[in-house]
């Protein structure tokens, strides 16, 4: 994976091409990801948000082992549930 500034990109686009995958930065900070395309784009897309998706679902895993939300039973959460729906349908 290769670094690009932003600036050579201006100057020399085609530097993006020349790996499979590049991290833009901008002020030496990262702040995009250019994948080459290796097959369907719309494939290629939705694998990219199934990940995104998947790691979404593990951060709340997470977060829920460190507050001890995960003991709680299926019944709580059903009544959590319909008090927020109670309260948004106000």
């Amino acid at each position: 994976m290769r670094y690009v500034n932003s600036k050579e990109i201006r100057s020399n686009p085609s530097m993006l091409w020349k790996e499979d995958e590049s991290v833009i930065t901008v002020n030496g900070k990262p702040v995009a990801i250019v994948k080459r395309i290796t097959g369907d784009p719309q494939e290629e897309l939705t694998a990219l948000k199934q990940v995104r998706a998947m790691r979404a679902v593990e951060k709340l895993r997470l977060f829920s082992k460190q507050k001890g939300l995960n003991k709680i039973s299926d019944e709580e959460v059903e009544e959590i549930i319909e008090e927020v729906r109670n309260e948004n349908s106000r």
